[in-house]
């Protein structure tokens, strides 16, 4: 029985392990993305995001949402309120997302052109964002609950993935 363990050991003794960066030497491994592969990964994240625009367009149409922004309630149910004061709650939160957004996008890369990273720059601005965007999930989700109930919830997660990936047609 002691003779077998060193065979054991002989075995795996000649496992070649390989770093987990790549380096310069790494060989066949890391894959090379020729330019058709660039160009597909390119036109799949676009129709991803294209994808994500759509539900969030049928969903605002199927749940009637302008009519229940501007009413307060949807056109067949008068008794279904919206809660106006969380709405707005979400409305502000969703416009300090969008502001932060803009000033770490438009600001800090088109016109100051940092070289860096945005966490470097303002290291703030992402969690400030985080908690703005957090904010008004849940004021919206509030707000909408007395007119969708239980749909309130994956309808705002897609109206907000709709929104976000608006992002991707923006000319810039």
């Amino acid at each position: 029985m002691a003779s077998s363990v060193p065979r054991e050991r002989k075995k795996y003794a000649s496992v070649e392990l390989k770093p987990l960066s790549a380096g310069a030497d790494y060989d066949d491994e890391e894959e090379y993305k020729s330019k058709t592969d660039q160009w597909l990964a390119y036109i799949l994240a676009k129709l991803h995001a294209l994808l994500w625009i759509v539900i969030a367009s049928f969903i605002c149409a199927y749940t009637e949402i302008y009519e229940v922004i501007l009413d307060g309630h949807p056109p067949h149910d008068e008794k279904r309120q919206l809660n106006r004061f969380s709405f707005n709650v979400g409305l502000a939160g969703f416009g300090g997302w969008c502001l932060v957004a803009g000033y770490l996008i438009l600001w800090v890369k088109y016109i100051l052109k940092f070289p860096g990273e945005w966490e470097d720059y303002s290291p703030r601005a992402i969690p400030v964002a985080t908690i703005c965007a957090v904010s008004s999930l849940v004021a919206f989700t509030v707000a909408f609950w007395p007119v969708w109930t239980w749909l309130t919830i994956p309808t705002i997660f897609c109206l907000f993935l709709g929104a976000l990936n608006l992002a991707h047609f923006v000319p810039l």
